[in-house]
């Protein structure tokens, strides 16, 4: 199963809706907080609070995809800095019987295995902290693994979508 994964738009209404437009056909499009969007103008979105979020979206969600059991959060309960605490992670992920976690706040993209947990941060798509290109992520999730791929975003793309 495909799906879509993004953090940290940070209130950027044209990256949301070309989200939207572009990925309609997914089952999920799941987004790992920093929005600062109300939950109507996330439509179609899975998405977990984060630091800058306000509205009622809840602080963390397990999703059961193909047999994996997925821990989305924004990790900033877990690690207040900007530096993600990988083995803080997955001791959340395996407590709640998880073997991958989705995170973001760190604006940061992120593809790696840690104690043998699956974790993926796509970035943000709205300012990556090391300067890099905007970010989200292509997640294919089967039965054997979760494997992403980087998507670097630019508002051309939005607005040519749009």
């Amino acid at each position: 199963m495909k799906i879509v994964l993004l953090s940290d738009n940070h209130r950027d209404l044209y990256s949301i809706h070309y989200i939207q437009k572009k990925y309609a056909d997914l089952p999920y499009r799941v987004h790992c907080g920093d929005n600062g969007l109300l939950p109507e103008q996330m439509e179609g979105f899975t998405a977990v609070a984060g630091n800058m979020d306000f509205w009622d979206y809840p602080p963390e969600i397990v999703l059961e995809i193909e047999g994996h059991r997925i821990l989305v959060l924004h990790g900033h309960m877990l690690f207040p800095s900007y530096r993600a605490d990988h083995d803080l992670l997955a001791a959340a992920a395996k407590q709640q019987g998880c073997d991958a976690v989705f995170y973001g706040h760190t604006h940061l993209y992120y593809d790696g295995t840690v104690n043998g947990v699956r974790m993926l941060n796509p970035g943000s798509i709205y300012r990556n902290r090391d300067e890099s290109p905007r970010c989200f992520m292509e997640v294919e999730i089967t039965e054997d693994a979760v494997t992403a791929k980087r998507i670097n975003f630019n508002m051309a793309m939005a607005l040519g979508e749009l």
